[in-house]
């Protein structure tokens, strides 16, 4: 219990399989592909469904290799300026699932100023610096011999669909699907799959920026051991587990995505 305990701690931080372990141990000659998953919390998947481990279960026999550039808390931002390790692996895919956080930060207040503590970003979070952040990724991904890049769009914050906040995760979608279109770069539509998951009447909590229900999800996780799926019951949801992390159900709609999009490039 203790030794567990410790590994999740060290991987709160950064991820085992991370792109510093990927090269600090080098490219395996079993490795066909490699594909280097980045972007936040989401991605790292220790607050939540763990999508890249359902990847490597499910691809890695197939010649697949998998990086894990997830790091709770990233904005956009943050993923642009640790884009040089991305990059250094020379991975033959990535895929992008950044923005949850650059909606988030728009609550302002105290929850701008955590993110301005924890991660700081530079600026007051908008839509446009957003999109300015995404397109140096994209870009810089390019210029680096990044063969082939796939931008997931973004989950709902919370799942009540007609709170303010998702409606600001649609106009971000709108013009991410947009950059992506300029660039050359594949859209996977993850917002608009998860929507069609949501149960006709649903009735969720109504999110209001605070990190209670996160607390709650991870006590029930590790210390209780209870999955995902069953806290997100617990606490009102279907897809989510605390408005911000998703569920194995969700993750699975993410590896389904990545999985269709990897396969029709073989």
């Amino acid at each position: 219990m203790i030794k567990k305990l410790k590994q999740t701690l060290r991987r709160f931080a950064v991820p085992e399989d991370s792109p510093r372990a990927f090269l600090a141990r080098g490219r395996e000659p079993q490795i066909k592909r490699l594909v280097v998953c980045a972007g936040d919390s989401i991605t790292h998947g220790v607050m939540g469904g763990d999508y890249v481990a359902l990847l490597q279960q499910a691809l890695t026999p197939d010649g697949y290799g998998f990086v894990n550039a997830g790091i709770n808390g990233d904005l956009a931002y943050n993923v642009d300026r640790r884009l040089d390790k991305i990059i250094a692996c020379q991975p033959d895919v990535v895929t992008l699932l950044v923005g949850t956080n650059d909606v988030n930060a728009t609550l302002g207040g105290k929850v701008e100023a955590l993110y301005r503590d924890k991660k700081q970003i530079p600026v007051t979070p908008t839509r446009d610096w957003y999109v300015e952040q995404v397109r140096s990724i994209l870009q810089r991904l390019q210029a680096g011999g990044v063969e082939h890049i796939a931008v997931l769009s973004l989950p709902m914050l919370g799942e009540d669909t007609d709170s303010d906040l998702n409606a600001r995760i649609l106009q971000y979608n709108v013009v991410l699907r947009s950059l992506c279109e300029e660039l050359g770069v594949s859209y996977l539509p993850l917002h608009e799959t998860l929507m069609k998951l949501l149960p006709a009447g649903h009735r969720p909590p109504r999110y209001q920026g605070s990190q209670a229900p996160a607390f709650k999800a991870l006590a029930r996780h590790y210390l209780l051991g209870q999955g995902w799926d069953h806290i997100s019951r617990k606490q009102g949801f279907y897809l989510v587990t605390d408005h911000i992390h998703l569920n194995d159900r969700a993750a699975a709609v993410i590896r389904d995505l990545i999985m269709n999009y990897l396969r029709g490039l073989e």
